[in-house]
């Protein structure tokens, strides 16, 4: 007879009131210690309820990852769309994440379809979508707030889209002004890849989101433990040490994702509290949200390398590897798998990605005669559970290994 797991586990009593709000994705209601943030964008875009289509924001949100720069966001969106409509103003609020949609022509049709959802997806330039844009808005008297999420992403593949939508009003007189823009992104820097009079425009209004302090991760940690945990699960002790973690990863979302892991973790051993075991089970076991993010859009041939960097550091167990050694284990990859590798310089732009990103650590070091030599290390991810992760992925995208 077939064991119907579900039954059983719905026969358990659960520490979970509301499962959902210790998602990662899960916006609530407030964010706790991002008030500054959200009454200063209000200012800024008052004058698209008080005087609508007379102007167009464009405003730069900028800080690392995990600190609340999307949720702010999308509460700010909802809530100026809401605002808006009470007063019988037209204003839609679109959100974009430029590493899912990297091209001009993807991030231009996510827009009309978040407009127009039955628009077709082929057949048009994006010179031809961009026309198409502006005469939906006008046709509709209509604003967009337009969030172009992970803007570096964009800029890197194709900054002229950036250029076109922020100067796309400045050959006209007295028109109304109906797109106004908010990028987010983590570094600053990848504003030089734009050129200098776009710089100009999104430089006079940058919104820096500073990295929460412990005792802020605190107390937003509590108000989600509040919304999505039956009382007592949590004590004072555990909820520092939660707090400690995540401050130390500097990545709220890993916080929450180890708190959630930790609360299965407890249910399978029929608990109905977290114990600090339970924590440090999900601690060791979790790779960063932030890194899962990345990897989940990143190239099958990037993936590749990944994994042969992962392999070498794993199974080698010395603090860090050559960039020959890398370069063989991933043609030996390629070949059990049968795919063209790609060249050296794909190769080693790849490896500068991988540091930018934050997944490896680059050390250059002097071999006699021959000159220096390039080294690499990854730091703070567990190297086991990075390759099953990696391996994951790679078959989601038809790769087995």
């Amino acid at each position: 007879m077939v064991i119907n797991y579900f039954e059983n586990l719905l026969k358990r009593n659960t520490i979970f009131k509301a499962e959902d709000t210790l998602d990662i994705n899960y916006i609530p209601e407030r964010l706790p210690h991002r008030e500054k943030e959200l009454s200063l964008l209000s200012q800024l875009f008052i004058s698209l309820i008080t005087t609508p289509n007379t102007l167009s924001r464009k405003i730069l949100i900028s800080g690392n990852t995990g600190i609340g720069k999307t949720a702010t966001i999308k509460i700010f969106g909802n809530m100026l769309q809401s605002t808006a409509h009470k007063r019988a103003i037209n204003i839609k609020y679109i959100h974009i994440n430029c590493r899912k949609e990297r091209t001009s022509y993807k991030v231009l049709i996510s827009i009309i379809r978040g407009i127009e959802s039955n628009f077709p997806k082929r057949g048009y330039s994006p010179q031809d979508l961009l026309e198409t844009i502006l005469n939906i808005l006008q046709h509709k008297n209509l604003h967009l707030l337009l969030v172009l999420d992970e803007l570096n992403y964009l800029i890197n593949k194709d900054g002229d889209l950036i250029y076109s939508l922020t100067r796309l009003y400045d050959d006209s007189y007295n028109c109304p002004q109906r797109i106004s823009i908010i990028g987010i992104v983590r570094d600053l820097s990848c504003l030089n890849n734009l050129d200098s009079s776009t710089i100009s425009t999104l430089q006079n209004n940058i919104i820096k989101f500073n990295k929460y302090s412990v005792e802020q991760i605190n107390d937003i940690l509590e108000y989600r433990i509040r919304l999505g945990l039956k009382a007592d699960t949590v004590n004072n002790d555990l909820l520092k040490m939660l707090s400690e973690i995540t401050y130390e990863k500097g990545d709220l979302r890993y916080g929450l994702n180890i708190l959630w892991k930790a609360c299965k973790i407890a249910e399978n051993k029929q608990l109905n509290y977290l114990s600090t075991e339970c924590l440090r089970l999900a601690n060791q076991e979790s790779v960063p949200y932030s890194i899962h993010d990345l990897l989940k859009y990143m190239k099958q041939e990037k993936l590749l390398l990944l994994l042969s960097i992962t392999i070498l550091l794993k199974n080698t167990k010395t603090p860090s590897v050559s960039l020959s050694e890398i370069l063989e284990q991933y043609h030996i990859i390629c070949e059990n798998i049968k795919k063209n590798p790609k060249s050296y310089s794909q190769l080693w732009n790849y490896i500068n990605e991988f540091k930018k990103e934050g997944l490896i650590s680059i050390e250059l070091k002097s071999k006699n005669i021959q000159g220096r030599r390039s080294y690499i290390k990854i730091l703070d991810i567990s190297l086991m559970n990075l390759e099953n992760l990696i391996h994951k992925i790679l078959k989601k995208k038809g790769v087995i290994l």
